[in-house]
């Protein structure tokens, strides 16, 4: 488990540039190819909505379908569901990176011991609204859905953060006209 998350860590870690929080953008799939089917993608719709924006297949498998526009807290135990989301949200005020221990145990079934951790992501809008996350578990995820409890919560403010890195902006949000709309003569009457 602790190796999967590590590497998601490590290059999270690694498109920092001078303490900023990584952007969306600067993700790149090929460098994650060994623990893509464990990672995911949020996506912070409003304060208390959190939604998988991508998932890879091991988090299709522990939920027995696609999990892509389904909120975080589906993965877990109903008893658990607001104090996950009362952590979730440092990621994206403060911003902080977030370890989540877990166990799945309920109804009889085999233990599934599991590790998530979230990662802070700039958006398309230079927001903190994005996350980089991995979910690692440890043994036989049997019958889905396998929904969590939250053993222990660990976050960490991001050291050394600084404003988000400027947006690149349209034409027209940087003040300078850009071309209107002008009709082309021909075609079909």
């Amino acid at each position: 488990m602790g190796s999967v998350v590590n590497t998601v860590v490590t290059y999270w870690n690694s498109l920092r540039r001078d303490g900023a929080v990584p952007r969306r953008a600067d993700l790149d799939p090929q460098a994650l190819c060994p623990v893509l089917p464990n990672a995911f993608l949020l996506e912070r719709t409003r304060a208390d909505m959190v939604r998988f924006w991508l998932a890879g297949q091991h988090l299709h498998h522990t939920m027995g379908m696609d999990v892509r526009g389904m909120p975080l807290r589906a993965f877990f135990e109903i008893s658990d569901r607001k104090r996950l989301m009362q952590r979730v949200s440092q990621v994206f005020s403060d911003p902080a990176v977030l370890d989540l221990e877990l166990v799945s145990d309920a109804q009889g079934r085999v233990v599934l011991e599991g590790r998530m951790c979230l990662l802070p992501l700039v958006g398309p809008e230079g927001e903190i609204d994005r996350a980089l996350g991995v979910l690692a578990t440890d043994g036989l995820i049997g019958l889905p859905p396998r929904r969590f409890r939250i053993r222990h919560i660990g976050a960490s403010c991001v050291a050394g953060v600084t404003a988000p890195l400027p947006v690149e902006h349209s034409v027209q949000e940087r003040g300078q006209k850009s071309p209107g709309l002008r009709v082309i003569q021909g075609g079909l009457a």
